[in-house]
């Protein structure tokens, strides 16, 4: 029976949305490691991530990953649709997948959020996180380039 990661992603950010931190440590193993390259930080084990959620600065705001009125379109490559139209997409084969999001911060600004994730059974192993603001395209880059429609605006 094949995996399925959209369901194991919506899972986990009903947890995170949620803040029900004993929730989400049944969906990853318990040396699960998740991992910034873009910081060069490692974190060893889902106690480790686990606080770093608790100990957020300002403190994560509820339900900052929209879930709610999620929709599948597609098989293999999917697409979800969140209420505010922004598109996110989940993917995977075998134990490996990838899911693409947006997230709100507790400061009002938008980042796109794209993880890596490695499963082991049914629970998520590891996770590579990269994050990126939304950003307008530089002035230079306009006459070569079109706003695709599935973007949002910064």
């Amino acid at each position: 029976m094949p995996i399925d990661h959209r369901a194991i992603q919506m899972r986990i950010l009903g947890a995170l949305n949620a803040h029900n931190y004993d929730e989400w440590e049944t969906f990853v193993t318990e040396d699960y490691t998740e991992e910034y390259p873009q910081s060069g930080e490692v974190i060893r084990g889902r106690k480790n991530v686990r606080a770093v959620l608790e100990n957020y600065p300002g403190g994560l705001a509820k339900l900052s990953l929209d879930v709610s009125m999620a929709r599948m379109a597609a098989t293999e490559a999917r697409w979800v649709k969140t209420p505010t139209f922004t598109m996110v997409r989940v993917e995977g084969s075998g134990n490996v997948g990838t899911a693409a999001f947006k997230a709100r911060y507790p400061d009002e600004t938008v980042w796109w959020v794209i993880n890596l994730y490695e499963l082991r059974g049914d629970l998520v192993a590891k996770n590579t996180a990269f994050f990126a603001p939304l950003f307008e395209a530089p002035e230079w880059r306009k006459p070569y380039a079109e706003r695709s429609e599935a973007m949002p605006k910064p």
